[in-house]
């Protein structure tokens, strides 16, 4: 029904301490990789300020090892109990993100119109990491069910925990709170790597991995 919370799985201790702190070693050490965010604004993207600000960089390849078995084993599991069809094989299309102090994500979803049918979104994976203590407070992902609007109360709203998975389908309206950070420090914003989960349609059309 309209407005009902999206089907939402959240997986505690998803590597482990220590491959949460080499992600994070990995991100600072690549801090000048990142660039501003944009949002999607017909066949590109730009940015927006006003709907968002945070840091992306698509630089996960040496990443990947590290997280992509989790990754795969936990989308494998949730594809049935999200309710997701006639995924049969899929691709990953990961991006490190960062938000430091005043950073936020307005409501969207991660479904792209100009995307073909072959090789749609389908699930969006979050993954959580940052360093010990925390230096930051807010930054909580926020969902709501098809329908809603910003202000309904229908809608959950989840903690960015150290170490935390959260899986859901890539078309309900979500977003990021802001952040406060009370150090401009690079290593001290929030860190996750966002993996969007393609549907491949047909032998002749993979896109990166295949599912096995």
């Amino acid at each position: 029904m309209l407005g009902d919370l999206p089907p939402v799985i959240l997986i505690d201790h998803f590597l482990g301490g220590a491959a949460a702190e080499q992600l994070f070693q990995y991100a600072i050490t690549r801090e000048s990789g990142f660039r501003p965010s944009t949002v999607a604004l017909r066949d590109e993207g730009m940015i927006d300020e006003s709907r968002r600000v945070s840091k992306v960089n698509s630089d996960t390849d040496a990443a990947m090892p590290l997280i992509e078995p989790a990754i795969r084993k936990a989308v494998d599991q949730a594809i049935p109990k999200l309710g997701l069809v006639n995924v049969e094989s899929y691709s990953l299309e990961p991006e490190l993100t960062w938000c430091g102090d005043g950073g936020f994500f307005k409501t969207h979803v991660d479904t792209l119109y100009r995307d073909q049918p072959a090789n749609q979104r389908v699930m969006t994976v979050v993954y959580y990491f940052y360093k010990e203590p925390k230096a930051f407070t807010g930054g909580q992902l926020r969902l709501y069910g098809l329908g809603s609007e910003a202000n309904s109360p229908r809608r959950q709203d989840i903690e960015p925990q150290l170490d935390r998975a959260v899986l859901f389908p890539a078309w309900f309206p979500h977003e990021v709170l802001p952040v406060h950070c009370s150090s401009p420090a690079f290593a001290d914003g929030r860190f996750a790597i966002s993996c969007w989960v393609r549907k491949s349609r047909g032998a002749d059309q993979y896109y990166g991995n295949q599912r096995d």
